[in-house]
């Protein structure tokens, strides 16, 4: 009989990450130039004043706001991008990755999609 491992950490390449969901993903390395951020696990009543505040915490002027939709429903999924007036306002909203958002841990990310 061989133990299973406990089912509190899923070891991926070489890191370990809590499983669940719980604890802060870390981001991806940032691309040279980002001014956009992925933004997800979203509480579906936020809306565009709700996340300029949200960054406003931390003095990040945002730009623009895309939320996405699923293509044939319509519905919100709980996740969008934000852009940026400048790569040092992208930063300062990075450091909000996995902060309370309406009750749940917002996950950020870079976005190397749109790199000026």
């Amino acid at each position: 009989f061989t133990p299973l491992p406990p089912k509190s950490k899923v070891w991926t390449a070489g890191k370990q990450r809590s499983a669940g969901g719980s604890g802060v993903k870390a981001m991806s390395p940032k691309p040279e130039g980002c001014t956009k951020l992925f933004i997800g696990n979203l509480s579906y009543d936020i809306d565009d004043e709700g996340i300029t505040k949200f960054f406003g915490n931390v003095d990040a002027e945002i730009k623009a706001v895309r939320w996405i939709s699923h293509k044939d429903t319509g519905d919100f999924k709980g996740v969008g991008f934000v852009e940026f007036w400048n790569t040092e306002a992208c930063e300062k909203a990075a450091t909000l990755n996995g902060k309370t958002l309406l009750g749940r841990p917002i996950r950020i990310d870079w976005d190397a999609s749109n790199v000026n």
